[in-house]
């Protein structure tokens, strides 16, 4: 069995190893392997992770004015958190890719905090209404590759499903590029819509679902989630001093302090 050696400085308290151990129903050696993973991920794309923290992303342009990703204010009937990305929405007038993952994953750790849905887990939504040839240039193999990394094997997050919504047929080439990167739970738990309203309605809460289909989001209050995730400030600065070091037999979780 490895061995793991966690020094008393960076995020090794308890309320920070333990979301490993839940997304790894609390396999030892499994939840390991997911900490170096996470910090690995974070290291190979500075792009993404370094200096991240919520004032460094274009949350007013991304969030309020074109809503590309949204938390919803409750869960779903299964008591799980429920996120929403509108990808279709995406283009690079808007943000670059680079700004649109740090969006997500700026949102995606705020969700991870929560202990009831480190539990109950997480359902993804995306929305690719407006998704046209013009997107293809932009979601590219290594792009869709770095996503499903990202939530597949980077955060410890337990998604239990995923729901694609407003699909038009040329989402059909970007999920055959998907799937050979997806593993086979997650492609099982992934479930496409198309327009189905009433099967929205069903599924999901209401105020992550376009009022064109019976929902709020176009209410959603941009300003509560904002003032959410900059009062997780300190949280992100001291992530970003974190990493592990690994020697033959064990690795050292440590602050670039030390």
């Amino acid at each position: 069995m490895q061995q793991v050696n966690l020094s008393s400085t960076g995020p090794t308290d308890e309320a920070f190893l333990v979301k490993f151990l839940r997304a790894r129903k609390y396999n030892v050696e499994r939840a390991c392997d997911s900490i170096k993973k996470y910090f690995a991920c974070r290291r190979e794309n500075p792009d993404i992770f370094e200096g991240l923290t919520p004032d460094c992303i274009p949350f007013d342009v991304a969030c309020r004015q074109h809503q590309l990703v949204t938390v919803s204010r409750k869960k779903d009937p299964k008591g799980r958190v429920v996120f929403l990305i509108n990808g279709g929405m995406w283009n690079t007038n808007v943000c670059s890719m680079n700004d649109l993952f740090k969006v997500e994953v700026v949102h995606m750790e705020q969700m991870l905090l929560d202990e009831a849905a480190q539990i109950k887990g997480f359902v993804a939504v995306y929305n690719l209404k407006g998704l046209g040839v013009h997107h293809l240039a932009q979601y590219t193999p290594s792009v869709i590759r770095k996503l499903i990394q990202l939530v597949q094997d980077c955060l410890p997050m337990r998604i239990k499903a995923v729901y694609i919504i407003n699909n038009p047929p040329l989402f059909d080439a970007l999920f055959s590029i998907a799937k050979p990167f997806m593993k086979a739970k997650l492609l099982q738990r992934t479930h496409l819509l198309g327009n189905d309203a009433d099967k929205m309605r069903e599924l999901l809460p209401d105020d992550l679902i376009p009022e064109e289909h019976g929902g709020s989001l176009e209410r959603y209050d941009y300003d509560e989630i904002k003032r959410e995730l900059e009062s997780k400030t300190k949280f992100f600065e001291d992530l970003n001093r974190c990493g592990y070091q690994q020697s033959r037999d064990e690795f050292l979780l440590q602050s670039s302090r030390d």
